[in-house]
């Protein structure tokens, strides 16, 4: 009989055989193991109870709810790799750094299976790059996706690869990732915006005409995409994409924050009014 067998019937048929025989022998004493019963149930599925409300404040995007409720159903089952993965996952989300750092800790001496531990690594890199070691980041991600490959480390590493600079590296990575998955947005921002750095500017647009009407739901796509625009001259398309992506939540997993993109915004209002002053001359 195997582990999983014999605990559902140590957890759950074994407990109401007993409640059964407790109700033969006198209701009244039935009645109070049952409640006890139920009481015990709810108390051990309490992080699961926890993990529910923080599911539905992350789809509502308040980031600190999330992490309020993750925390407790961390705290409530610290033995839950997945938990544990996730919490330091969001806690690096919201700027956390610290906080994160420690709970990936604690991930490292649990007896994690082999998915849990590529999973942890892969996020333990962002963790490296917001730390300031870029190169740490990359070599662990390289690592993983030696034997771990998914939407979410392509889209990871891909990135980083840009931000490290090697452009020819980044374009055959990323390459690879949208031959893993082309629909995904994040890896066609990542090919889009190495095709843009390389000056490679009607792949770019390509891309960027593909993944534009998926409407992104980061804002990173939308500032990339106002650079190619930038770049073609069609100044007016290029500033609505940029204010569409002052419309996001900026994580501080992003290179791209809000200051940036505002001083592009005024970048291309200076040069727009330029052009209508030398218009009327």
């Amino acid at each position: 009989m195997n582990n999983i067998s014999m605990n559902y019937i140590i957890k759950t048929i074994l407990p109401i055989l007993l409640i059964i025989a407790a109700f033969i022998f006198n209701k009244y004493v039935g009645l109070v193991c049952l409640i006890a019963y139920i009481i015990l149930t709810c108390y051990a599925s309490r992080s699961t109870f926890y993990k529910l409300i923080a599911n539905i404040n992350y789809g509502k995007g308040d980031l600190d709810k999330t992490l309020q409720w993750y925390g407790k159903a961390y705290k409530a089952d610290k033995s839950k790799a997945g938990t544990a993965i996730t919490y330091a996952y969001l806690l690096l989300k919201g700027g956390n750094i610290d906080e994160s750092e420690k709970v990936f800790k604690h991930i490292f001496e649990l007896n994690l299976g082999q998915d849990e531990k590529m999973l942890a690594k892969s996020n333990y890199a962002l963790l490296l790059w917001k730390k300031g070691d870029l190169d740490a980041a990359v070599n662990l991600l390289e690592e993983v996706t030696q034997s771990y490959k998914t939407t979410a480390t392509y889209g990871s590493l891909g990135y980083l690869l840009i931000l490290k600079g090697g452009l020819d590296r980044a374009l055959e990575f990323n390459l690879e990732a949208f031959d893993y998955n082309s629909s995904n947005q994040i890896i066609q921002d990542n090919l889009g915006q190495t095709y843009y750095l390389r000056g490679e500017q009607d792949k770019a647009v390509e891309i960027y005409e593909k993944l534009m009407p998926t409407n992104p739901s980061f804002p990173s796509a939308y500032y990339n995409y106002g650079l190619v625009l930038l770049k073609n001259g069609e100044y007016e398309k290029a500033l609505e994409n940029m204010e569409k992506a002052l419309n996001f939540i900026f994580s501080p997993l992003s290179a791209i924050q809000k200051s940036d993109i505002e001083a592009k915004i005024e970048e291309i209002k200076h040069i727009m009014e330029e052009n209508k002053q030398s218009s009327r001359r």
